[in-house]
């Protein structure tokens, strides 16, 4: 069951749900709007993000799911479709976090984001029943009271030896690229030499009377 607007004030006025950083005013019929906090550069106000880029950004709220909801991040409408893909995880019950959205331009134009803007919507989602681990006891909690990024978390050592850093591909393209490179030039030097020889043949027809041995000798 989804979470209505009288609810969610309910349980933000009693510090659930949303625990700093509330606004009643970002209560929607079933959802509530989420707002840009800082970005990973704390002393920026705002950022140009190209066509194409990516980034992370932190909202002003800290989320505290009772541990029989989750949260789901979904994307506002006029962002959409601005060109702005706004993407979060599901947040399980017990999770208490500031919420790190990732955004992206897919449009051809440059797209201003600043602080305290509407930057996304959260679904709350009553569960039928208690789970037995909420995220708070699971070992694997890597982003549980996430006040400051922590990237990979605990799966950095994991995630990282699937990772192929830019320079490396740079250096395979450039010793790729200087290969064909060589076989370009050494297919164009067989033309030529193919070419040049095919002219002489053809010169030496068509003006002298050879005969086969001094042919085959030539070439």
């Amino acid at each position: 069951m989804i979470l209505v607007d009288k609810t969610i004030r309910d349980l933000s006025d009693k510090g659930r749900l949303i625990s700093k950083g509330y606004t009643p005013s970002n209560v929607n019929s079933i959802s509530y709007d989420l707002t840009l906090g800082s970005f990973l550069e704390p002393d920026k106000d705002s950022v140009d993000v190209m066509p194409g880029e990516f980034l992370m950004v932190k909202t002003a709220e800290e989320l505290n799911i009772p541990k029989n909801i989750t949260g789901r991040i979904g994307e506002k409408n006029s962002l959409l479709r601005l060109g702005l893909k706004v993407d979060g995880p599901q947040y399980q019950p017990g999770h208490v976090t500031y919420a790190f959205l990732r955004v992206q331009n897919l449009s051809g134009d440059v797209i201003t984001l600043h602080k305290n803007m509407k930057i996304a919507q959260i679904y709350f989602e009553q569960l039928e029943d208690t789970p037995e681990t909420t995220y708070d006891l699971q070992k694997n909690a890597s982003f549980h009271q996430e006040d400051e990024y922590r990237g990979y978390g605990k799966y950095d050592a994991e995630y990282r030896k699937n990772l192929k850093s830019f320079d490396k591909i740079k250096d395979d393209i450039e010793h790729m690229s200087t290969r064909i490179y060589g076989n370009v030039l050494t297919l164009m030097g067989i033309v030529v030499a193919i070419f040049s020889l095919l002219s002489i043949n053809y010169q030496a027809f068509t003006h002298a009377d050879l005969d086969s041995r001094y042919i085959i000798a030539m070439n």
